[in-house]
């Protein structure tokens, strides 16, 4: 395959990404950017993430205009965008428009790639593996979801986080990919799991016979998967043939040979299973152990993942994107590993849909928090034909209260929160904010 510093475009192209601070779009930006080629954006709304990429170069407008499409080679559009002026006026001109996905398969096709796919734990395996490679000296590209961790190398290398959210996994063709688990999400556009387990077996049957499949043995879902590429499995399970434990620092065995220690700074057992598969990507592309041990000894955590944003009241404050009932049990354990008097949660459910088809995952999901504040559903957009309410959650909860807004929470909250707490902001919406204003507040 050409490597990557050797397939940039010999001219620079003018592109134009639509839905710009967007953490999958924005981070297609940062790479075209870092390729030479003239960028430009636009958004419903000025962000943290417009603002960086403003300062990086690239011209960012508020709002849909069709003059947006003058001059251009390239429109990248989100796909949560269904229709706007500035798409109707590009196909008019003929000019070449693509989804997210699609521009990000045409980079995964012309690269030395790993994509990272899963129902959770893919952002930080993604940042992971990257880390590992860049740190190794192997200068990688890196596509994260996380909205602030992607990088342009000039390697062959890229690895990327791939989306099955709205079935357009089986767009990408990598030579190599992990799957970290399954599970029903995104019922918006899934029925059932079975649904979803059936997009990750098309996307793992189109590997390359030489290719690698590296599949989570600890998920009975991920590791049945069938491929013509090689298979190669992580996780705490006994078959698993790169095998970690429990202890911290955590070992990783391979064909019952522990190849040594991996002092790991993120709490929670997830983690140690997600720096595992990291690993064994890494180790069976040539990295050494003793490369990958030190990459993730220094590895910072993706964005918005447990991540601390300082001092409220005396307690540690921290934010997280978890917005799935596993997620959410999962980040409570590594909360529950801190050291605190109380864990105090405020959780904000993302999507009618995913509240509603969820509900009774969600109610025994909070069981390690102390105390459990609810806000409002963050719609993203959709219509709510259930009438499904976040008081629905929070008189389940035997912990949880219903707070409605973000005023609501810090009245709460001003009342509540105490000096060694730990107050946990969770939710894939707007509930950052919240954390960032309680935060500067001491």
């Amino acid at each position: 395959m050409k490597a990557i510093s050797e397939s940039h475009p010999a001219r620079a192209r003018a592109i134009h990404l639509m839905g710009i601070g967007g953490a999958g779009v924005s981070a297609l930006a940062r790479v075209f950017l870092a390729r030479g080629d003239q960028v430009s954006g636009c958004d419903v709304k000025a962000s943290s993430t417009t603002a960086e990429l403003e300062d990086a170069g690239v011209r960012v407008e508020l709002g849909h205009d069709p003059e947006h499409v003058l001059f251009q080679d390239l429109i990248v559009y989100s796909g949560a965008i269904r229709d706007s002026p500035e798409l109707d006026a590009a196909r008019a001109m003929g000019v070449k428009v693509l989804t997210r996905a699609e521009a990000l398969s045409d980079l995964i096709a012309g690269s030395d790639s790993i994509a990272v796919g899963g129902s959770a734990g893919k952002t930080t395996v993604t940042y992971m593996i990257g880390h590992i490679l860049t740190e190794a000296g192997l200068d990688p590209t890196m596509l994260v979801g996380d909205g602030s961790s992607s990088r342009a190398g000039r390697s062959r290398w890229l690895v990327a986080e791939v989306d099955e959210s709205d079935g357009s996994l089986v767009l990408h063709h990598p030579k190599r990919a992990i799957i970290t688990n399954i599970e029903l999400d995104h019922t918006d556009h899934f029925k059932d799991v079975e649904g979803v387990r059936d997009l990750f077996a098309e996307f793992v049957a189109g590997l390359p016979a030489d290719g690698l499949a590296v599949l989570c043995a600890d998920d009975e879902r991920a590791r049945s998967l069938e491929t013509p590429a090689r298979r190669v499995t992580y996780g705490f399970s006994d078959q698993a043939d790169y095998r970690c434990d429990d202890r911290r620092p955590f070992a990783i065995h391979h064909q019952g040979r522990e190849l040594g220690l991996v002092n790991l700074r993120q709490p929670g057992r997830h983690n140690v299973q997600n720096a595992t598969g990291a690993a064994a990507m890494a180790l069976e592309v040539g990295v050494s152990f003793d490369e990958v041990a030190g990459a993730l000894e220094r590895f910072p955590g993706a964005h918005r993942r447990l991540e601390f944003l300082g001092v409220f009241q005396g307690a540690a404050v921290y934010d997280d994107y978890g917005h799935h009932p596993s997620k959410v049990r999962a980040t409570l354990q590594a909360a529950r590993e801190l050291r605190h008097r109380r864990l105090i949660v405020v959780f904000q459910p993302h999507r009618y849909s995913r509240l509603a088809a969820l509900m009774h995952d969600f109610s025994r999901a909070f069981t390690a928090a102390d105390k459990v504040l609810l806000l409002d559903v963050y719609s993203a957009g959709e219509d709510n034909p259930t009438g499904v309410q976040a008081t629905d959650l929070a008189d389940q909860l035997p912990n949880g209260t219903y707070v409605g807004d973000f005023q609501g929470a810090r009245l709460a909250l001003e009342n509540l929160v105490g000096p060694d707490d730990v107050l946990l902001l969770m939710g894939a919406g707007d509930i950052r904010k919240l954390g960032d204003e309680l935060a500067q507040r001491v």
